[in-house]
C-alpha cells in the first residue's frame, strides 16, 4: 500500500519500456532523499515477465560519473504488479540521482522519488 504519495514531475525519473537509465535525472541541490524511497510505478497497467532489479545512482554533477548508492534485490513481476515496489534511500553525498532497471520486462515502468518520510 502507497500512503499520502503525492506526484510531483520534480521527482519523476520518467518511464522506461526497456531496462536501462530512466531518462530524467534529479538535482537534489542541497536536500536528500535519505529516509525516502524510489518507487517503481506502472502507469499502465501491469507488466510481464522479471525478474527486475532497480538501482540508485549518484553523481557530484549531471553529466558526471554516475556510482551506484542502493540497489534492491530482484523482484518478480508478479509482486511489482501486486503490491508494486519501494527501495529505501540511505543518506548520500550525490547532488544528482538517475535510476536505472535492469531484467527483463514487458509494459511501462516509471521511477519516482516518493518523499513520504514514514512515522
Amino acid at each position: 500500500m502507497f500512503v499520502n504519495f503525492g506526484y510531483d514531475a520534480l521527482n519523476d525519473f520518467g518511464t522506461l519500456t526497456a531496462p536501462g537509465n530512466f531518462p530524467n535525472v534529479i538535482n537534489m541541490g542541497e536536500a536528500s532523499a535519505e529516509r525516502m524511497t524510489v518507487d517503481l510505478k506502472l502507469p499502465e497497467g501491469a507488466v510481464s515477465g522479471g525478474p527486475v532489479t532497480l538501482s540508485v545512482q549518484g553523481a557530484d554533477t549531471e553529466d558526471g560519473t554516475y556510482t551506484a548508492i542502493v540497489t534492491g534485490g530482484a523482484v518478480s513481476v508478479d509482486d511489482l504488479n501486486r503490491d508494486g515496489y519501494k527501495l529505501p534511500m540511505p543518506g548520500t553525498k550525490f547532488k544528482f540521482l538517475r535510476v536505472a532497471i535492469s531484467g527483463s520486462f514487458t509494459g511501462t515502468v516509471r521511477a519516482l522519488v516518493n518523499s513520504y518520510m514514514g512515522k
